[in-house]
């Protein structure tokens, strides 16, 4: 198996993981669902439709839950690096350019900056399929693996 098809491999298992144990949790609430990656690039994108819920008073995508997109894709992409290794952010930063709708398909993709054995960095962007790929967001941020610990993301009980 070559390094991209073990790659799309292994996102596809995280993802079946997280669809397991973030059931009810706003990981699973969201929808998040796999677009596409590159090994070369070693990038991820990552699809979600906006749903009402996820508005804010004026009507468009609230900045938490982009934020918690972003979130998620940098931490599924970690998932990648870090195999069963426990990881946590360490930081996250978002700039917010132009405003989501509910309705809208965002496209989400993350790529390292930096990766180490302990911390990694990487940079997103927020793009809607929708609206000729309108850049609506950008984001940076860094997590780290914690050696000797494992994530819970593959437990079946899902606690």
């Amino acid at each position: 198996m070559n390094n991209q098809l073990m790659m799309e491999e292994e996102i596809k298992k995280i993802f079946k993981a997280a669809q397991k144990t973030q059931a009810g949790k706003i990981v699973g609430m969201m929808k998040p669902y796999f677009v596409r990656c590159d090994f070369d690039e070693k990038s991820l994108t990552v699809g979600f439709d906006i749903e009402e819920w996820e508005l804010n008073p004026q009507n468009i995508m609230h900045g938490g839950m982009i934020c918690t997109a972003f979130d998620n894709v940098f931490g599924t992409l970690t998932h990648f690096f870090s195999g069963e290794s426990f990881i946590t952010t360490v930081e996250i930063s978002v700039h917010y350019h132009k405003p989501v709708f509910v309705g809208d398909k965002i496209e989400i993709t993350v790529k390292p900056t930096h990766a180490g054995r302990t911390i990694v960095g990487f940079t997103g962007e927020l793009r809607v399929a929708n609206r000729q790929m309108l850049l609506c967001a950008t984001s940076s941020t860094t997590y780290m693996k914690l050696a000797g610990k494992k994530t819970a993301l593959y437990k079946d009980d899902g606690k």
